[in-house]
C-alpha cells in the first residue's frame, strides 16, 4: 500500500469520499498559501528597510503553512497536534487582526488588517471543515 493511500474506513470511521474531499480542500489551501508567498515576494521591494526582517519571516512562513496544509491533506490522522496548532494560529491571527480593522495599515496592500482577517478567517473555516471531515482529532489515538 502506498504512503498516500487512504486509511481503512473501518479503523478510522471516515469514508474515502470524506478523506478525498478534505484532501482537495487542504491542497487548495496549500496552493493558495503559495500564492500568498508569491504576493509577499512581489511586494518585498516596496517595503522600507526596517520591515525587511519581519516580512522575510512572514513570507517564509507562507511556505511553511503551505506545507502544513498539504501534509494535513495527505496524512490527516498521522500527525498528533498539527491540526490544532494550525487552527490555533489561524484563529489567533484572524481575531488579532480583526481588532485592528480601520485603525492601522502598512506600506503594502497585504498589511491591511481587513484583508488578513478575511483571508485567515476563510483558512480557519476550511481547515475546520477538513478537520471534521477527516476526524483529525483521531491522530491523538496513534500516540497511545
Amino acid at each position: 500500500m502506498s504512503a498516500l493511500a487512504l486509511e481503512n474506513e473501518t479503523t478510522t470511521g471516515v469514508t474515502a469520499t470524506r478523506d478525498r474531499l478534505a484532501r482537495y480542500m487542504m491542497i487548495a489551501l496549500g496552493v493558495a498559501t503559495l500564492g500568498a508567498f508569491a504576493n509577499a515576494a512581489h511586494e518585498f521591494s516596496a517595503l522600507p528597510p526596517d520591515r525587511l526582517v519581519v516580512n522575510t519571516w512572514q513570507m517564509l512562513g507562507f511556505v511553511v503553512f503551505a506545507g502544513l496544509f498539504t501534509l494535513l491533506g495527505f496524512f490527516p490522522r498521522r500527525m498528533t497536534g498539527i491540526w490544532e496548532l494550525v487552527l490555533f494560529h489561524k484563529l489567533a491571527v484572524t481575531l488579532f487582526n480583526a481588532s485592528f480593522i480601520g485603525t492601522v495599515t502598512g506600506p503594502v496592500r497585504s498589511d491591511n488588517p481587513l484583508v488578513v482577517t478575511v483571508v485567515d478567517g476563510v483558512l480557519v473555516v476550511v481547515t475546520l471543515m477538513a478537520y471534521v471531515l477527516t476526524r483529525g482529532w483521531r491522530a491523538w489515538s496513534h500516540g497511545r
